[in-house]
This record gives structure tokens, C-alpha cells and sequence, in this order.
């Protein structure tokens, strides 16, 4: 089967997960096996080895600023043309705007580029393969991928579809997702100690708690008010590919908006998302939001304008209503 690259450096893991359907429809559409050029920081290899349309990923020697380290950067990219002609690419398809990877496909000996075009790399694609029409152009910001794969594809609609469907396995853990990048994005750590509560009173006992190096404290907060009631593991200390098996028992997951609960949509788990500085994204139907008021302007610390009492009500909603019904304890979920 042909190869093709895709050149997507990803402005941070969870956005790069969550256009994975669109770069699953490109592979269907040209009945080819996609290797990604991405940095390190997507970690990629953990959730895309084991689909059908990934053959396989490089990780981007990545540029320092600062014009004394122009050498090691022009040798940096010279490196990452070394990776690429390993394969021997026909096809290149680059989901970001800087010239920098227009350079490194052009000197990596493939013939058939497309890009965004945007601004400078207008310049250096042909008219029919580049997204935007012309250096004047404006961004279409995160809608960018989905649309570039509709006009390559000539496709009106790109259906959601998840990296691995529903297993019909033991599915009894919540995950609660307390990790995130920044403080405009972590909703408080008393908050979520009333959500577990909340969710223990409705006979939930098993908790996935999806934390972050720099969160300790509220590890041991969590473990202080539940650690006897309720049977818990944390992920602090594991990598993403050790999380992945203990995330597919998870029932439903609800928590911050970071690069988790993407992967969790794309595991085909239902996800609740608190959401704050960033606008919601609406790609799957198993990705839900507790947004902010409408009045209130989305700013570094709006998450922390939404109440308790507005995310119980919403979850209670959603585990009524949610695919699958109610399940208890040990319960197997079948596939809707």
C-alpha cells in the first residue's frame, strides 16, 4: 500500500488527537498508510501504533530560538530530511504554515506537495494544492485540518470516527481528568473532591484519577478524603502508553480540557469536558461541555466561574441519558 506523510507538529497533543478522523479520512480517501512528522511532544507513537491507518511516526528534530542557534537549526533540519528519505515519499500533505516544512518536503525529494498556503507559503505551492486561496487570506484557525481534508477529499461532510471503537470488555471505572497545562484550564481541586463524592453516593467505586507530575497535593487530598471508601489509581507516574489500558475501562470520563480527554473521545468513551478559556470543540458527539455563563467573557481564569452545583446537575443529566444506560459495578457495555 502506498505511503503517504503528513507533516503536523501539533500546537499540543490533545489538538493532534482530535483531527486524527480527519487524517483517517485522507488515508481512506487515497487507499494509502499515513507517517506522521510531529514533535515529541504529541507522543504520537503511544495511541497511533496500534490503527489500521498509521504506519508509523518521526519525531521532528525541533528548532531553538534565537539567531545563535541559526547552525543548529539549519543542521536540525537537515536531519529531518535525512529521516524522511528513508522512505521515499511521493506524497506530503502539511497541516502547518511555516515555510519551515515547505523547506524540509521540497528537499526531501517529494513530488506531489500540498499545504495550507498560508501568508509565505502561498508562494511556493501549486493553485490546486493549497488550502488557502491567496496570501491575504484569514486563518480558519482549528477548522483548518477539517476543511483542508474536505477540499482534497471533495468531501461535504467528514463523519466523526474514534482511533478504537467500544470494546465489549469490563468496563468499571469513572476517569477524572484533573491534569491540564495551565491554571486557566484546572478547575479546582475542591471542586473535584465534591464531584467524587457526588459520584460515590451514586455506588461508583472505581476511579481513574489523570494527573499531572506537578499535582502531588491533590493526589494526596484525593487520597485522604476517599482512599478507604473507594478504589482508586493515578497516573501521575505513568506514560501515556501505560494509562491507555486503564482509560479503556473507563465507563465515561469527565474533567479538564487537555490532551486526556481527547484521547478519551477517541478511545470511544463518552467525555464530559469543564470547559474555561477556550471555546468548546465540537468534532464528536462523545465529547459533551459544561461551559461557562454566556455572560461571562472567556478569560485565563473563567473555568473558575463555573459552580459545583452546575456540573453535578449537568453530569446527573448525562448518566441518565448517556450511551449504555446506568452501569453498575462489573457491568460489560455493549456497543450502540
Amino acid at each position: 500500500m502506498n505511503k503517504i506523510l503528513i507533516i503536523d507538529p501539533g500546537k499540543g497533543w490533545g489538538q493532534f488527537v482530535s483531527k486524527m478522523y480527519c487524517y483517517q479520512k485522507l488515508a481512506d480517501h487515497l487507499n494509502s498508510k499515513i507517517i506522521f512528522l510531529t514533535k515529541k511532544s504529541t507522543q504520537a507513537e503511544y495511541y497511533l501504533k496500534s490503527t489500521s491507518f498509521c504506519e508509523g511516526v518521526i519525531y521532528l528534530e525541533e528548532p531553538k530560538k534565537g539567531i545563535q542557534n541559526m547552525i543548529n537549526n539549519i543542521i536540525s533540519s537537515f536531519k529531518n530530511i535525512k529521516k524522511i528519505n528513508k522512505y521515499n515519499f511521493k506524497e506530503c500533505y502539511i497541516f502547518h504554515p511555516s515555510l519551515r516544512y515547505m523547506f524540509i518536503a521540497n528537499f526531501s525529494n517529494i513530488r506531489e506537495i500540498w499545504g495550507l498556503g498560508f501568508k509565505f507559503q502561498s508562494f511556493f505551492l501549486k493553485k490546486n494544492k493549497k488550502f488557502y486561496s491567496s496570501y491575504f487570506s484569514k486563518t480558519k484557525g482549528d477548522n483548518e485540518a477539517l476543511e483542508f481534508v474536505r477540499k482534497i477529499t471533495n468531501t461535504k461532510k467528514i463523519d466523526y470516527k474514534p482511533l478504537s471503537s467500544m470494546e465489549n470488555g469490563l468496563r468499571d471505572t469513572v476517569g477524572i481528568i484533573i491534569a491540564a497545562s495551565g491554571n486557566e484550564k484546572r478547575w479546582s481541586i475542591n471542586n473535584y473532591l465534591k464531584l467524587i463524592e457526588f459520584l460515590k453516593e451514586k455506588n461508583y467505586k472505581k476511579f481513574l484519577i489523570i494527573s499531572g507530575l506537578d499535582q502531588e497535593k491533590e493526589e494526596v487530598l484525593i487520597k485522604e478524603n476517599f482512599i478507604d471508601d473507594i478504589e482508586i489509581t493515578f497516573t501521575s507516574d505513568k506514560k501515556i502508553s501505560d494509562v491507555i489500558p486503564y482509560l479503556k475501562r473507563c465507563q465515561f470520563c469527565i474533567g479538564n480540557d487537555t490532551g486526556f480527554a481527547h484521547l478519551s473521545v477517541n478511545l470511544d468513551i463518552e467525555t464530559m469536558v469543564i470547559q474555561g478559556d477556550c471555546p468548546p470543540q465540537t468534532y464528536s458527539a462523545l465529547l459533551k461541555h459544561i461551559d461557562i455563563e454566556p455572560d461571562v467573557i472567556r478569560s485565563p481564569t473563567s473555568i473558575h466561574t463555573i459552580k459545583v452545583q452546575k456540573v453535578l446537575n449537568e453530569l446527573s443529566n448525562f448518566l441518565v441519558n448517556r450511551r449504555g444506560g446506568r452501569a453498575v459495578e462489573g457491568a460489560r457495555l455493549e456497543s450502540v
